[in-house]
């Protein structure tokens, strides 16, 4: 959920940091008990959360002029 938030407001880069971290947290957990589920959020999560942080770096390097 942290990642689909952190796409809109890429601008803050707090809930793309927790979106990978609990996205991290999700897949441990899904791997070590199949039962719990919800290995697809975690990969949603992960991915969407990692994007979000590339859009937030890139902007702070183009806002630098770097």
């Amino acid at each position: 959920m942290l990642g689909i938030i952190s796409i809109p407001f890429c601008l803050v880069l707090v809930p793309s940091i927790l979106a990978v971290v609990f996205g991290g947290i999700g897949m441990n957990r899904a791997k070590q008990d199949p039962a719990i589920g919800g290995r697809g959020r975690a990969i949603a999560g992960l991915v969407l959360g990692s994007v979000s942080f590339a859009i937030v770096v890139l902007l702070i390097a183009v806002g630098r002029g770097v």
